[in-house]
Parts: structure tokens; C-alpha cells; sequence
């Protein structure tokens, strides 16, 4: 019996040794290092979608200063500096962007839009033209066009791009809309055609060499 007892007393001293030197190596020992296991760009998305601008455009830019960045990163960068007030920012990150994938036609029909906010339509036109040059042109491209041409107080080349978008989607009711709106607002103040001269009536007739009035034949 008093054998099992120092036996067993032997067991736990052993293990209680153990654990006390296990635990001053782990005081001596370097902290765990953390390894990150979501990249920048994820972490600039999340917040993207969170609303929380500025620390989405801090994850992005990591992102976009990469060795070989995502192209998404200069888009999430862009959409992050709008987010913020950078329209600047914004601009030259979607620009990188659609370097990068120029056939990205949503984004440039966003960057379009961007440019007919501040009023700078030959920059719009450029990205609608790119799009038409591509092969890529949809309903909302020409309708973008449209819209360009009818701010301006074009008439025609409104209605014509209004039409335009509407025989590559007739159910697009933008067009429909922008249409009627033209028609009310700018080509109604259009200037009527002058009208065609009338033949003028002379109330005398000259005949030979003698002044002949109406009747004197």
C-alpha cells in the first residue's frame, strides 16, 4: 500500500515539474506570429461595403501597391475616394482600372457619368466613344450619348442617339423618357424654317416697249 501511495505521489511531482518548466520556457519564448489569412483587397471590399470609406481606401491602395495588383483594387480604390469626396482620387484610380480592363463597359458608362456630373462632356463622350469602338455599345450607351447631346440643347443628334439606343433595346425606357424630354424642353425652341417666298404680282405688266396695265392686252 505505502509503495502505491509514493508511486503515485512520484507521478504527479513528475508532471507538475513538467508543467512548470513547460510554462518558463513559454514566458522566454517569442509571441506567436499571426499570419493573415484575408488579403488587403478583401479587407478593403468588406469595408467598402460597410460604408467605412476611409479605411476601404487604405486597404485598397495596399492592395494597388502590390507587385502584381489586382485590377478590382484600382476599382475598389476609385469607388472608395468617391465614397470620401475625392473626385480626383476616384477618377485616376478608375482610370488605372479600365488600363487595365478597357472593356469593362459598366465601368465606363460609371465613369462617363461621373464626367456628365461635373459638367465635362468631351471626357464622357471619349469613354462612350471607346465603348462604340469596342463593338460594345448597348442601349444605355447611346442613351448616355443622347443625354450628352440634349443638355447641350442638340436637338437632332439627341433624338438620333435616343433612337439609336432604343433599336438595340426597344423596352429601354430611359430613351422613351429622354425623348419626350428633348422634345419638350429643347426642340420645341427651335427656330420655325423661314417660309418660302411668294411669287411677287405686279400690279403693272410691261409688253413690247409700251406700259401696259392689268387688263390692257
Amino acid at each position: 500500500m505505502s509503495r502505491s501511495i509514493f508511486r503515485t505521489a512520484g507521478v504527479a511531482a513528475a508532471v507538475a515539474t513538467a508543467l512548470l518548466v513547460s510554462a518558463c520556457q513559454q514566458e522566454g519564448a517569442p509571441p506567436p506570429m499571426i499570419v493573415q489569412t484575408t488579403s488587403a483587397l478583401d479587407q478593403g471590399m468588406t469595408a467598402l461595403r460597410m460604408g467605412d470609406y476611409g479605411r476601404a481606401a487604405a486597404w485598397c491602395r495596399q492592395a494597388a501597391n502590390e507587385i502584381a495588383p489586382s485590377p478590382q483594387a484600382f476599382a475598389c480604390l476609385g469607388d472608395a475616394e468617391r465614397g470620401m469626396g475625392n473626385r480626383a482620387g476616384a477618377e485616376a484610380a478608375w482610370l488605372a482600372y479600365l488600363e487595365r480592363v478597357p472593356n469593362d463597359v459598366a465601368r465606363r458608362h460609371a465613369l462617363a457619368r461621373f464626367y456628365m456630373e461635373d459638367g465635362r462632356y468631351p471626357q464622357a463622350q471619349n469613354q462612350l466613344d471607346r465603348v462604340s469602338q469596342m463593338g460594345l455599345g448597348t442601349a444605355e450607351t447611346f442613351f448616355l450619348v443622347a443625354e450628352i447631346f440634349r443638355v447641350q440643347g442638340q436637338c437632332q443628334p439627341a433624338l438620333g442617339s435616343y433612337q439609336q439606343s432604343l433599336r438595340l433595346d426597344a423596352n429601354y425606357a430611359p430613351s422613351y423618357e429622354g425623348m419626350q424630354r428633348a422634345q419638350r424642353e429643347i426642340c420645341q425652341r427651335m427656330p420655325a424654317p423661314a417660309p418660302r417666298p411668294q411669287p411677287r404680282v405686279q400690279d403693272r405688266m410691261t409688253g413690247g416697249g409700251a406700259v401696259l396695265r392689268p387688263g390692257q392686252w
